[in-house]
């Protein structure tokens, strides 16, 4: 053992055998003031942090080995302590009876909205000996904080602080603020609907289908897989809280089945054509090779009172970024073909073009240069009999703009039976294409030949991701304005019409695919 420095060796307490030292530092009330006194000593020494040791067993961390010679207080007492919206709170904690007072206090858990420590915490620490707890609550429910005290000679246990917080402000009745939305769903595929209330307390939900609740659909959101025929129906929800109940309007689960006796045999485009633009027209074949006529219409519009027509239309058809086929001025012998597909004549000798293709299964594109520039009908027939292969997508780009020059695609389908269709007009979503100056909100309506519209989509819904997959769409950006929908159409002839919902011009793609 080191001798003591001369200065402690003749302090009276330091004559004593360390056990009856460490026994007076705990018990004698009379030698606490000298033991203070000669901490401050003891710790200025270089046996400082050896003695220290002594003090800490006799600071606050005495607690434990001594019960009963702590005391956690609180002010007010009562744990929980019990408070009420819009009034003002405010409590004290700390110890007594401790050999040293405590310096700060570890805090973990949540205080009451409202409510506050001062001093403020820092870094979950308070630094105050007696920490006060103030406020005005701003909601009600349960509360617990724990609160742990460091002195200068050690730690005590974690402490609970408990709040009991009621909230006595009159119930708000809930108030729908998101209605659930029609959904449009292949069998098989998967919807949700989702809602919104406000409300206080925060209102809970309740899914109703067809007037008959859900059992277990109590959240914002209802998620329906695995759709069955047997699921259509008209979906509400109904928000509740002890201020009353809110009723959502209906949003109807149309199921579409798929249809093998229905197909898609004609697209045709009618834009105008901007000088040194290029009119894209896309099919894809499947299930067996097909022969596809493709027409680019111009000088033969001016029959039916079309101004500012293409003078002279040139037709290529590309696989990939190989040419495979091309057409300036279309051959009479061609004259039977269009009367078998029901396509109008084109006037004799004039600089139309047209050509039938005989396309593998795969992609392809009707390409139209615009040249001079002005108004052009683009079509796609399908010519052969309805086994064998088949048009399983069409589409078409084009800018897109106001008035008469909003992008109008036009489509038929024919044999039996309703056939499920995705229709797409993408914009946004162009962009990471590398498309410039794409329509940044379109607006897609369908009509049937009578003029009548039978559907539209502004904005496409997150649930169709699937569906595009399915049939090997490319995905829309998430959140994107670029707009989609599932309908199941009757055999006839319908156009798909693409516009700025914004007023808005620019690049847009319309895509029509069969679902089977």
């Amino acid at each position: 053992m080191l001798p003591l420095p001369s200065f402690l060796a003749r302090h009276p307490l330091c004559t004593l055998p360390g056990l009856m030292l460490m026994t007076l530092l705990q018990r004698a009330p009379a030698v606490r003031p000298v033991v203070a006194a000669a901490e401050n000593l003891v710790i200025k020494s270089p046996l400082g942090q050896l003695l220290r040791g002594a003090f800490t067993v006799a600071g606050l961390g005495a607690m434990h080995s001594r019960a009963g010679a702590t005391t956690f207080v609180r002010n007010p007492a009562s744990n929980p302590l019990p408070g009420n919206v819009g009034a003002p709170l405010s409590m004290t904690f700390t110890y007594t009876g401790t050999p040293s007072a405590p310096q700060y206090f570890r805090v973990t858990g949540t205080l009451p909205p409202g409510l506050r420590f001062t001093p403020a915490l820092s870094n979950g620490n308070v630094i105050s000996r007696n920490p006060v707890i103030s406020g005005t609550p701003t909601a009600g429910g349960e509360y617990t904080i724990f609160v742990q005290g460091f002195g200068t000679g050690g730690n005590g246990p974690l402490e609970p602080i408990r709040f009991s917080i009621v909230d006595g402000s009159p119930p708000v009745a809930p108030a729908i603020t998101r209605q659930p939305e029609n959904q449009t769903v292949l069998a098989g595929g998967s919807v949700t609907f989702t809602a919104a209330a406000s409300g206080s307390p925060t209102p809970t939900f309740q899914w109703w289908r067809d007037g008959q609740p859900i059992a277990g659909a109590t959240g914002a959101t209802y998620n329906v897989t695995n759709v069955r025929a047997t699921d259509a129906g008209v979906y509400s929800v109904v928000a509740t809280n002890p201020g009353g109940s809110q009723l959502s309007s209906g949003a109807a689960l149309t199921v579409i089945a798929p249809n093998a006796n229905a197909r898609l045999t004609n697209l045709s485009v009618r834009t105008n054509l901007a000088a040194s633009a290029t009119l894209i027209v896309g099919v894809a074949v499947a299930d067996g090779s097909r022969n596809v006529l493709f027409r680019a219409i111009g000088p033969t519009l001016a029959a039916f009172q079309v101004p500012g027509t293409l003078a002279d239309p040139r037709l290529e058809i590309y696989s990939g970024s190989a040419k495979v086929n091309e057409n300036d001025n279309w051959a009479p012998a061609l004259a039977p073909v269009f009367a078998s597909v029901g396509a109008f004549a084109l006037t004799p000798g004039s600089s139309d073009a047209a050509l039938v293709a005989p396309l593998a299964p795969g992609g392809f594109t009707a390409q139209v240069p615009g040249a001079t520039g002005g108004v052009v009908l683009v079509e796609a027939y399908d010519t052969g009999p309805a086994a064998g292969g088949r048009l399983v997508n069409v589409s078409a780009r084009n800018r897109v703009g106001t008035g008469d020059d909003i992008l109008i695609a036009g489509f038929t389908v024919s044999g039996t039976g309703n056939k499920p269709l995705l229709i797409r007009a993408v914009g946004p979503t162009l962009a990471a294409f590398g498309v410039g100056g794409t329509l940044t909100d379109p607006k897609l309506e369908i009509y049937n030949a009578q003029g009548v519209k039978v559907t539209e989509n502004d904005t496409w819904a997150a649930s169709l991701a699937t569906t595009f997959a399915s049939v090997g769409a490319f995905p829309l950006t998430a959140g994107s304005r670029d707009a989609a929908l599932l309908t199941s159409l009757p055999p006839g002839s319908y156009t798909a019409q693409i516009r700025g919902a914004d007023g808005g011009t620019g690049e847009a793609l319309v895509e029509i695919y069969e679902l089977r």
